[in-house]
C-alpha cells in the first residue's frame, strides 16, 4: 500500500529522509530500520535494564515502578528516545491523523524485532496495548494500526495479533496523564483504568508469553496496570516494546 507522503508532517522525517526516499511504497523494515537508527536519538547510557532510562549517579534507575517486585512487567525496551522531530512525528501521528506514518512506525517496529531477535523470539504473541476507542475516548485506535501495518511488513516472522479476538481491550475511557505527576498518573490508572482493562477470552492468553507494542513509555504506570490484568488472565510473562522513552519522572 502507498504511504500518503504529501500528508507527512513534518516533511523530513525523524527516521530519515521518507520523503525523498524510493522505498517509501516497496521498501521493507530492514531499510526503514537502518535508516532510522542512523538518525534517531540513541537511549541514555548506562540506563536501567527494566525501562531503559538513564542511571542516576548512584546506578540506580529513578523510575519508582523498575524496583517493584510487582510491578507486573518484565522489561520495556525502547527504539529511541522521544526527542527532535521523532517527537514531532509521533504527535502528528497520533494527535492530529497523520495515519500514513503507521506504515513508517510499523517497518521500523519489525526491523527492531528482527535485529535483536534473540530478545523477542521467547514471545508467542505481539499484541498493541489497548486504547479506549469512543465517546472521551479516542476516535481511532493508533497503536492497533501500527501493529497491523507491523503484521502485514513482516510476514509470518513474528506472532502479531491485532483487531478481533482481542487478547485485552479498555472498555472506558480516563483522565488524560498529560501535564500531571506520577502520583495523580498512578491514581488516575488505578481508579479508571484498571477497572475499564478487561480480558474477553482468558484461554487466548492462558500460558502465554505476550509482547505489547507502544508509542511512548514514560513511567511504566499503565504496563503496570496492563500486565497485571493480563497475569490474572494466565499470561506467564508480560513486557513491551516502545517507539520512543519519554524523560521518566519521580
Amino acid at each position: 500500500m502507498i504511504v500518503d507522503l504529501a500528508r507527512l508532517d513534518p516533511p523530513t522525517a525523524g527516521f530519515g529522509r521518507c520523503p525523498d526516499c524510493p522505498y517509501v511504497d516497496v521498501g521493507s523494515p530492514a531499510i526503514c530500520f537502518a535508516c532510522a537508527s542512523s538518525t534517531i536519538d540513541p537511549l541514555p547510557d548506562p540506563r536501567c535494564p527494566v525501562c531503559d532510562q538513564g542511571l542516576k549517579n548512584d546506578g540506580t534507575c529513578p523510575n519508582y515502578i523498575c524496583g517493584w517486585d510487582d510491578r507486573g512487567f518484565s522489561f520495556v525496551r525502547a527504539i529511541s528516545m522521544m526527542t527532535g522531530t521523532l517527537e514531532q512525528v509521533i504527535k502528528r501521528y497520533k494527535y492530529h491523523d497523520v495515519k500514513g506514518w503507521a506504515w513508517i512506525f510499523g517497518r521500523v517496529v519489525v526491523g527492531h524485532l528482527d535485529e535483536n531477535a534473540g530478545v523477542f523470539k521467547r514471545f508467542d504473541v505481539i499484541i498493541p496495548s489497548p486504547t479506549f476507542v469512543g465517546d472521551g475516548g479516542r476516535s481511532w485506535d493508533h497503536i492497533a494500526l501500527i501493529v497491523e501495518r507491523a503484521a502485514a511488513e513482516g510476514g509470518n516472522r513474528w506472532p502479531f495479533a491485532h483487531g478481533t479476538p482481542l487478547l485485552i481491550e479498555q472498555t472506558a475511557p480516563t483522565d488524560s496523564f498529560a501535564g500531571k505527576g506520577w502520583r495523580p498518573r498512578f491514581d488516575i490508572a488505578r481508579e479508571q483504568l484498571a477497572p475499564a482493562l478487561h480480558v474477553p477470552n482468558p484461554s487466548l492468553v492462558r500460558g502465554r508469553s505476550i509482547l505489547l507494542i507502544d508509542d511512548v513509555f514514560t513511567t511504566g504506570i499503565t504496563t503496570h496496570f496492563v500486565g497485571h490484568e493480563l497475569a490474572r488472565a494466565g499470561a506467564t510473562e508480560v513486557a513491551s516494546l516502545v517507539l520512543a522513552r519519554a524523560p521518566g519522572m519521580r
